[in-house]
């Protein structure tokens, strides 16, 4: 049982560590080749499962983040974040596909312009991740045993 929960958990960070590269992947994306994202999000903004990906990845993310919160360096920023994803998941529920297609499409425009440094941001938070998921190790002292 010891060995599952510990498993478990190391699952749960990589998930997060894997989410952390794809965030740098798409910063460095958004600095020096903007369009391919973009152009993506503007070929594909029509699509439901665009709009199904947008809630089911916030969703788990925002979920790995509240329930994994408290293997990183910054327990309470990291389930802050945790909440800001759940939360954006249900309003992207509650606003329907039509409304989300309606507010991606009228925000691209004002967003283009502004590609390199959201890309920073991206690398930035990409970064943060991996580094407050990075060193602290798991407490296997908290972890019951069933002998």
């Amino acid at each position: 049982m010891k060995i599952a929960l510990i498993l478990n958990k190391l699952m749960m960070k990589l998930i997060i560590k894997l989410f952390a590269i794809l965030m740098l992947l798409s910063g460095i994306s958004l600095i020096f080749a903007p369009e391919i994202i973009i152009g993506w999000i503007e070929n594909n903004i029509g699509s439901t499962t665009m709009y199904l990906s947008a809630i089911v990845v916030r969703l788990i993310i925002g979920l790995l983040f509240i329930i994994t919160g408290k293997e990183s360096k910054y327990p309470s920023v990291i389930k802050f974040f945790g909440y800001l994803f759940v939360i954006a998941a249900l309003i992207f529920i509650f606003i329907g596909q039509e409304t989300f297609q309606d507010f991606i499409t009228s925000l691209i425009p004002d967003v283009k312009p502004f590609a390199a440094v959201s890309g920073v941001l991206s690398i930035v938070f990409g970064s943060y991740l991996i580094y407050v998921f990075s060193s602290k190790k798991i407490d296997l002292k908290h972890i019951k045993t069933n002998h």
